[in-house]
């Protein structure tokens, strides 16, 4: 049962709260499935790093209204949320996005973002007060997509929001809203990524990706059981028992082998070429774990310790790749979002 809380009136001590949710960032190393006309679509493996997510503010209002360049999209998750859990005309919210990653690059920004938006809303007018601060649970964040209307192919992102970590999703089976969650696995706390994402360039989105989608030829069985092997054999196995050469060698064989069905879509992309020279240097650098973030331009690779991931960034740097790149180490993240209270934080600022 939905409990709903007060009334957003000017008497109400809620009316003066204020909700921050900061999220992981989502990488997105391939999917195991499409277009067979039986059995599930889509499904994926990918993991959560930290410092590259959105970081949101909500408060109540008697409007929609938001702080942001990404205002339009904001609002209208904020209106569908709104509408899915039957909330009045009057239970609105002003939302101020504090920090978003550079949109369409391989992020899943757009997940993390609707997701935090509909964690804020749910605290506001869904669960009234709580804990000052709250995490969540992969089931949590699933019921949340859906009043977002987020998981419409990839689900990675979504259970990332809630718990952190590597995931493996099964994939949808058609009538199904959120694909099953099939395994999370923590990864290692001092394995790093370094990312690199090219400038001025973004991946495919909207209406261009629905037409690539639209191309695509079914995935063979053979490569979704191959990359299901990958996934369930090596690459979470390794990871649970801090294997990193294992980790990183099935990391740049599952890339490679997910990214065949799309070869003829991303060759058209105008970062291909800088892509495919990206992961020769790497190579010839001896790194062993490397791949493309969902469509790009994000690339990254998997480095064992803090020191390597700065070795390698000072390696890029001595080549020229800054000039082209924005570079980046990250800790992978094995908590997912989290909701904090900030209402004296934001009254004094």
């Amino acid at each position: 049962m939905i409990r709903t809380a007060e009334p957003a009136d000017s008497t109400s001590p809620l009316s003066k709260q204020v909700y921050e949710v900061t999220t992981p960032g989502r990488l997105h190393f391939g999917m195991l499935s499409f277009g067979q006309p039986y059995g599930r679509s889509f499904g994926g493996l990918g993991a959560m790093i930290a410092g590259c997510g959105v970081r949101v503010r909500l408060r109540r209002s008697t409007s929609f209204s938001v702080v942001s360049h990404v205002g339009e999209r904001a609002i209208g998750v904020a209106q569908r949320c709104a509408a899915a859990w039957g909330l009045d005309e009057h239970s609105c919210c002003e939302i101020e996005v504090k920090e978003i990653p550079r949109q369409h690059i391989g992020l899943g920004t757009g997940t993390q973002l609707a997701v935090a938006i509909a964690a804020g809303m749910q605290r506001l007018y869904v669960e009234g007060s709580g804990q000052p601060e709250q995490t969540y649970t992969a089931k949590d964040a699933a019921a949340l997509a859906q009043a977002a209307g987020r998981g419409l192919r990839s689900s990675v992102g979504v259970y990332g929001f809630g718990a952190g970590g590597m995931i493996l999703e099964a994939g949808k089976l058609q009538g199904e809203v959120i694909a099953p969650l099939v395994s999370r696995a923590p990864l290692p706390e001092g394995w790093r990524v370094v990312l690199f994402v090219q400038r001025e360039v973004e991946g495919l989105h909207g209406d261009a990706e629905r037409t690539a989608f639209a191309g695509l030829e079914q995935v063979p069985l053979e490569l979704t059981a191959e990359l299901t092997r990958l996934a369930v054999m090596e690459i979470l196995p390794a990871a649970i028992a801090a294997r990193f050469t294992d980790f990183a060698a099935a990391i740049t064989a599952y890339g490679k082998l997910a990214g065949k069905p799309f070869e003829k879509a991303s060759a058209r992309l105008p970062y291909a070429e800088a892509t495919g020279k990206l992961f020769e240097w790497l190579d010839l650098q001896g790194v062993q774990g490397y791949a493309q973030s969902s469509w790009g331009p994000a690339v990254v690779a998997v480095c064992e310790s803090q020191l390597s991931a700065e070795s390698l960034v000072a390696a890029a740097e001595v080549a020229g790749l800054g000039d082209r790149h924005d570079m980046r180490i990250a800790p992978f993240d094995n908590r997912g979002a989290v909701l904090r209270d900030v209402s004296d934080e934001a009254a004094e600022g």
